[in-house]
């Protein structure tokens, strides 16, 4: 089988992210070049490409523990939204005409911001309407919403937060993968996609290693 391997996430940069990531060796510095070196590892949850589940937005939605492996992995379609402007809503009929989301599908959103990870601008960027939101999950039943921006929901205009409400409540549990990267270095619309996090009792999100595999079978 032929296949290739896409990494769509960013790399974290210890005492350089929005959401903090230090590390900090163990013990004293070694005076050897080799032997056991570890690290104390601190990060925001929500740190570099990462992935929230029901518990970022109920008390009691379900952690990164109580979703299966594959509820992170599957097939995919990449959606292109480059040419929607920040605070701009992805409408239905957007979602209708940008390609053939199939029942099930992990729906990955294109808006060329990864460029902005790191910057002040890091948060302009569309976002889904609510129609559009509850076709995805109503009628197409997507798996998994991911995108190359910091969210998918209206930034300002609405502090009621429908989207999350959507995604998040008992019996949806739509997981959703933000600071998504290279979305441009995928050759086909279909693809499989893999993020997987860190499964921990209590944990809202986790940051992720997310890949793109191309090729037969995965753009079938």
């Amino acid at each position: 089988m032929n296949f290739q391997i896409i990494d769509l996430t960013h790399v974290l940069r210890p005492g350089e992210e929005q959401y903090s990531v230090e590390i900090k060796q163990r013990g004293k510095p070694r005076e050897t070049p080799t032997g056991d070196i570890m690290h104390d590892v601190y990060m925001w949850s929500h740190s570099g490409t990462h992935v929230e589940v029901s518990l970022h937005f109920y008390a009691g939605g379900k952690d990164t523990a109580s979703f299966p492996a594959e509820r992170f992995m599957g097939p995919a379609i990449r959606l292109d939204f480059r040419h929607k402007q920040k605070d701009e809503p992805i409408t239905l009929q957007d979602f209708q005409q940008a390609g053939d989301i199939r029942l099930g599908d992990i729906v990955i959103l294109w808006e060329g911001r990864d460029h902005l990870y790191r910057t002040k601008d890091s948060h302009a960027r569309p976002y889904v309407s609510e129609e559009a939101a509850e076709w995805l999950v109503y009628d197409r039943k997507i798996k998994l919403l991911g995108t190359d921006s910091s969210g998918f929901e209206v930034r300002g205009g609405n502090k009621d937060h429908p989207n999350h409400h959507l995604f998040f409540k008992e019996g949806n549990d739509i997981p959703v993968v933000e600071c998504l990267c290279n979305l441009d270095k995928i050759p086909t619309q279909r693809f499989f996609f893999i993020g997987l996090p860190l499964p921990v009792k209590g944990l809202d999100a986790s940051p992720i290693r997310a890949v793109a595999l191309v090729g037969t079978p995965f753009t079938e």
